[in-house]
Order: C-alpha cells, then sequence, then structure tokens
C-alpha cells in the first residue's frame, strides 16, 4: 500500500490580518492627503481674512497710536496714517504672503513688535486654555455619561438630557459672565480677568487661580456634547458580543468596564472631539476676550480691530492650522486604534 502524500494547502492571510499591516501605509497617504490641501487652504483663508478686515470700521491710525493719539499732533498723525494705509489691503496681502514663504512674519504695528514675538509669546497660554478646557471637560463629562448609561430611561438619565441641551444652548460669552458675576462679583472667591494679581509677585499658584474660570468657561461649553455622545456610545458598546462574552466568563463587572465598555466608547467620541476642534478655538476666543487672557484670541480680535494686517494673518492662519492637524491627528488615531475604519472614508 502506497502512502499517499498529504499536501496542506497554504492558508490564505485573513482579511483583518491584511488590513491591520496595510494601516501604516494607509494612515500615512492619509495625512499626505490632508496636508496636500491644508496649505491652499490657508492661503485662501488668509486672503478672506485680509479681504474682510479692510470693511472693519475701525481706524487703524488711531489703533496704533492707542492713548497716545489725542496728544499726536497733525502732522506726526499723518506720518502713521500713511505708514499704514500706504498700500491697498490686497497689495499688502501679497507682500505679507511673500514674506511668510521666507520666513518673515512682518511687524505688528498694534502690538508695536515683530509678529513672531506676539505668536512665541501668547500661543502657550492659548494652548494652555483649550488643553485644560478640554482635559475638564473630559473630566466632568465621563462620570456624568457613566452614570446616565447604566440608567437608560431613567430619572436620572432624562434629566441629565435635559440640562445638557440647556447649556449647550448658552453662547459661550454669557457662561463667561456668569461665571464672573458668580465667583468674582459676589463671592469673590477669584479673579475676573488676567494671568496675575496686580501688586503681587506672581507665581504657579496665582497664575493657577486666574486659570481656574477661564478653563472652566471652556470646559462647560464642551459638557453636552462629550456627555451626550459618551453616554450613546456606553449604551451600545454595553452590547458588544465581546462584552457579553465577558460578562459569561464571569469578569467582574468594573474590569468589564474599564477593559472592554469604557475604551470602546471613547473611540467615536475621539472622532467627534477632532472634528469639533474649530468649535473650541471659537469658544476659546471668545473665552480670551471677557477674561483677557493673554493668548491669540485676544490677539485676533485687537488685529481685526486695528487693521493690524500681519498679526491678523498669521493668528488666523495659526488657529486654523491647529483646527485642522488637530483634526488629523484625531482620525489618525481613530484609524490606528480602530480596524473598522477606513482611511479612505475621512
Amino acid at each position: 500500500m502506497s502512502a499517499t502524500a498529504v499536501v496542506t494547502p497554504r492558508r490564505e492571510r485573513k482579511p483583518a490580518e491584511a488590513i491591520r499591516r496595510g494601516r501604516p501605509a494607509a494612515i500615512m497617504r492619509l495625512i499626505l492627503r490632508r496636508l496636500g490641501w491644508l496649505v491652499p487652504l490657508l492661503v485662501a483663508l488668509s486672503l478672506l481674512v485680509f479681504a474682510l478686515a479692510e470693511l472693519s470700521p475701525a481706524d487703524a491710525s488711531s489703533a496704533f497710536l492707542g492713548s497716545q493719539d489725542e496728544f499726536t499732533s497733525g502732522a506726526g498723525r499723518q506720518g502713521v496714517e500713511q505708514a499704514i494705509a500706504q498700500l491697498p489691503w490686497w497689495q499688502t496681502w501679497l507682500r505679507w504672503l511673500a514674506g511668510l514663504v521666507t520666513g518673515d512674519l512682518g511687524y505688528s504695528m498694534s502690538a508695536r513688535m515683530p509678529v513672531a514675538d506676539v505668536v512665541s509669546a501668547r500661543l502657550p497660554w492659548t494652548l494652555l486654555l483649550m488643553g485644560g478646557g478640554l482635559l475638564l471637560g473630559f473630566a466632568v463629562s465621563i462620570p456624568l455619561a457613566v452614570v446616565a448609561a447604566r440608567r437608560p430611561g431613567r430619572l436620572v438619565s432624562r434629566m441629565l438630557d435635559m440640562v445638557m441641551w440647556v447649556v449647550s444652548a448658552v453662547p459661550p460669552f454669557l457662561i463667561g459672565l456668569g461665571l464672573i458675576a458668580v465667583f468674582s462679583l459676589s463671592l469673590r472667591a477669584l479673579p475676573a480677568g488676567g494671568i496675575s494679581t496686580p501688586g503681587m509677585p506672581g507665581g504657579i499658584a496665582d497664575t493657577v487661580r486666574h486659570l481656574i474660570l477661564p478653563v472652566t468657561a471652556v470646559a462647560i461649553g464642551q459638557l453636552p456634547w462629550i456627555t451626550l455622545h459618551l453616554r450613546k456610545a456606553l449604551v451600545e458598546a454595553s452590547g458588544d458580543p465581546g462584552v457579553r462574552a465577558a460578562r459569561l466568563r464571569g469578569v467582574p463587572e468594573r474590569t468589564v468596564f474599564a477593559r472592554h465598555i469604557l475604551p470602546t466608547a471613547m473611540i467615536p467620541v475621539l472622532a467627534i472631539t477632532g472634528a469639533r476642534l474649530t468649535e473650541v478655538i471659537a469658544g476659546s476666543v471668545l473665552v480670551e476676550q471677557i477674561f483677557s487672557w493673554p493668548g491669540l484670541g485676544q490677539s485676533l480680535v485687537s488685529a481685526a480691530l486695528a487693521q493690524d494686517f500681519p498679526l491678523l494673518g498669521v493668528v488666523s492662519m495659526l488657529l486654523a492650522a491647529m483646527a485642522l492637524i488637530g483634526g488629523l491627528l484625531a482620525d489618525v488615531a481613530l484609524v490606528w486604534l480602530d480596524p473598522r475604519t477606513d482611511p479612505h472614508e475621512l
């Protein structure tokens, strides 16, 4: 009896494995595709900003002179006006854009210093405000969403929905003014603005006290969408087959939640966070104005009112780039963490 050779068929690579192996290349294509239209979009945005700033009713020379305006002679004021308004706005934009390509950000007439110095001094404060607001928003939203998700349809969940919808309808400036009215004017517990107490040496503790209200205002503005989306994602993740299998194996509920439900629910919230960064930045601009926070948002408003084109263009492009790059990073993290996400659809 002859032995029959048994030929083992070569195993085909599983689709999931193929997807995982091709994921780094897909992520790189996603990054290159986004960066490909990032620069043209920012250039178009800067052109739009310059055109809109030209329609501002503010007097650029008065903004430059500031408190010295009423003491400036006619000849001196005329010289300032000629220095500021010697070119139409579109020629100013072209000259500014040419300088930007060579690394020259220009000179801010309203701040009386190079634009690069303004950005380097104010960017950290904006990042601190936005980052602190988002972190505080998530820190408060997660326990609220967990409580509501464990009691879907009950009074607690319905009350949370109602409160979140009411908060979402309140403009950021009203939130900021309300915090100032309660904690600064009535209770006198926290400062109403700035980053340090006048006449005090300052320090980390003093800066933290001044940071509490602005960060809280940003966080309150983000609470509704984080809480509601996370609550919905937690409810959906609780019915996942992997979660049911873990419960059937006798895994403690606390472990099931920490290792299976919460990580799965955070994935769609991460995607939404990237999409809503524009709203976070816009809210931070208003908060900086209300609390006199020395960030880029305050510079943006001042530059717009003063028709300070170099500063206005750089700050506008920088804030837009922060939103776009932040959204890109969120999408990259989403593709990396969730194998079901198709990078071509982002």
